[in-house]
């Protein structure tokens, strides 16, 4: 066991935390669709922490950046800037729960709402807005986001995901689309609006254990696995203790290891790391659709994925990012930027014993400069793949502390 530390797995931790349970809502019979005679459309999306953006408009709003989360059913919205107009349709103020230590929040809930994405348009839609941004997911972003969407958008379409391109391709559910050699479908098991696999992970001692996942676009990890939903399930010798994320009750605890397997039909990852959250942070997880964890987009962006929800199934196609080994940061140090959308980053978090803490680094520390590059020319997911190289690798990094700067070089630790 590592030395005790909040260690920032997931980078965002957005999925298992937004089981929204509203008080008694009932939702109303939403539709989306393509505009006039199109068959399909694509999208580009940015990528960031292995996450999907995309532009959406409420109503008669500019465009917002939403996270795709198919871990969610309704629409999310966490963060409104000063300029945002949403023209929201009857809203009551209500108590929302999610994952974590802390309490339920409140929100707005507005029915009949429509929502669209270029030639996609819907109506009669939920949507949800937080009186409060708990997750602040836009200063680890490095960008505004405005909110989350999930099923309200896949359950209509086939959707083709390509991480590779950054691509996004909504068919009518009708078209066929071929599927190469190299990929596999799988059934997909739609319970509660929301999407699960079953797939085998492969455990240090040798077992094989037959899992049911949530398919969920919207964990920046590679997987969550849930100890108290199978005794089977055994956390690895060597595992550290992790802060994973923040969810809507709060903050989200819990260990990391390694797996030795992950096997989903004849499609297999080695040695990749997964998150182990406390029982007490996920009481809502274990309750819902005997689960055993999640499946995230670490996994997730090494195939082009599609999404049919019409047809209960899934295809995935590895691309040329299958076979690269599963890293993570290895300094001990989290990156935020206080300004979204501007390249101005701080250290928002150190952790107790870490290369990062050794070196000198503190919380609050601005970061001016990382190898050699200075940041004011560098995008947040550049930095983070700095952090997240192989271990033994060293990263140069020149912070500014009370008006002066300081050098410091870090060397990447493997602590798993």
């Amino acid at each position: 066991m590592a030395k005790s530390g909040s260690f920032t797995f997931l980078c965002l931790c957005l999925t298992i935390l937004l089981f929204v349970q509203a008080q008694a809502q009932k939702s109303s019979g939403s539709t989306v669709e393509l505009s006039g005679r199109h068959k399909k459309v694509t999208l580009p999306f940015k990528l960031v922490h292995n996450l999907i953006v995309i532009p959406v408009q409420i109503n008669n709003s500019p465009p917002l950046n939403f996270i795709l989360d198919s871990g969610v059913k309704n629409i999310l919205i966490t963060r409104l800037y000063y300029s945002d107009s949403l023209n929201l349709h009857t809203a009551n103020e209500i108590e929302i729960k999610g994952l974590g230590t802390g309490h339920s929040i409140k929100a707005l809930y507005s029915k009949g709402n429509n929502m669209s994405l270029k030639r996609i348009s819907g109506r009669d839609h939920d949507v949800y807005v937080l009186m409060e941004d708990v997750l602040d997911i836009s200063t680890r972003m490095g960008m505004p986001i405005h909110g989350l969407i999930g099923y309200d958008l896949l359950k209509n379409f086939i959707v083709k995901i390509n991480y590779s391109s950054k691509r996004i391709t909504f068919y009518r559910p009708d078209t066929e689309i071929k599927i190469k050699k190299k990929g596999e479908i799988y059934p997909l098991h739609l319970e509660g609006e929301r999407a699960y696999i079953y797939a085998d992970v492969r455990q240090h001692n040798g077992d094989i254990i037959n899992v049911k996942l949530v398919v969920d676009t919207g964990a920046s990890n590679t997987m969550s696995l849930y100890l108290p939903s199978n005794q089977q399930l055994l956390l690895p010798p060597n595992y550290m203790e992790a802060y994973l994320g923040r969810g809507l009750g709060g903050d989200i605890n819990g260990k990391i290891g390694r797996l030795h397997g992950f096997a989903l039909g004849r499609h297999e990852l080695s040695n990749l790391p997964a998150a182990y959250p406390d029982e007490d942070d996920i009481k809502l997880a274990l309750n819902l659709s005997n689960r055993n964890g999640s499946l995230g987009a670490d996994i997730l962006r090494r195939f082009t994925v599609i999404f049919d929800y019409p047809h209960n199934r899934m295809a995935l196609i590895p691309n040329h990012k299958f076979k690269e080994p599963f890293y993570f940061n290895g300094t001990g140090l989290e990156v935020s930027t206080p300004l979204p959308g501007m390249n101005v980053y701080v250290i928002s978090h150190v952790n107790s014993g870490s290369t990062a803490e050794t070196a000198g680094i503190k919380s609050g520390d601005q970061l001016i400069a990382i190898n050699s590059r200075d940041c004011k020319e560098v995008e947040l997911p550049d930095i983070l793949g700095y952090l997240e190289k192989k271990p033994g690798s060293t990263v140069h990094m020149r912070i500014l502390r009370d008006g002066k700067k300081i050098n410091i070089k870090l060397v990447l630790e493997n602590k798993i």
